[in-house]
């Protein structure tokens, strides 16, 4: 940048946005646009048009529709009282429109920064492993007996037998619990 501010004329700038002149006058009059010496620095123009100014409501639809009631005098007429409410509630209805679109775009980045950090996994993947990892706990409990059997034959007290049980129910909730861990995001892992 050479330090000077680059100023244009009202048409030259309507020509550079792609807009009617009279919508740049408009935007100028209404201060939506300020004026430096009666010419507009399309930098400073530029951000202060898309804080101030907003889209058509209408924008998306084609010309054939914006022009439907053309020449329906008696209609306009008798839709005149009905006007200033409808604007109203057009204008309600676009920025509630407006502010639901904004909402879902930032939870679309929420969910986006929350996947690209490991805190989001796939519903599919989770619920396998999770599946996974309970089909292999419960095989392993129900083999704890098998796997005790031979360390309980001569045993005639009570106490070493629940211990022989319980030290083998003991490993296999302690390898199911590594295996969950396994399946965990790395980031939760931590905390």
């Amino acid at each position: 940048m050479n330090g000077r501010i680059n100023l244009i004329s009202q048409a030259e700038y309507a020509r550079r946005r792609g807009v009617a002149k009279s919508a740049v006058a408009k935007a100028v009059k209404e201060g939506r646009i300020t004026l430096i010496d009666g010419k507009i620095d399309p930098a400073v123009a530029d951000i202060q048009w898309a804080q101030n100014t907003r889209a058509r409501a209408d924008a998306g639809r084609p010309a054939s529709e914006q022009v439907e009631g053309m020449g329906d005098a008696p209609q306009a007429a008798n839709n005149a009282s009905q006007a200033p409410d409808s604007a109203s509630t057009a204008k309600d209805d676009y920025q509630a429109l407006r502010v639901r679109r904004e909402m879902a775009a930032v939870e679309r980045e929420e969910r986006e920064n929350a996947k690209d950090a490991g805190l989001l996994v796939e519903k599919s993947a989770a619920r396998r492993g999770t599946f996974d990892a309970f089909r292999a706990l419960r095989d392993d409990v129900m083999n704890a007996p098998q796997r005790a059997a031979p360390r309980v034959i001569g045993l005639a007290d009570t106490r070493e037998i629940e211990h022989v049980f319980r030290e083998e129910l003991r490993k296999a909730f302690e390898i199911a619990e590594k295996r969950l861990q396994a399946l965990l995001p790395m980031t939760l892992e931590a905390k």
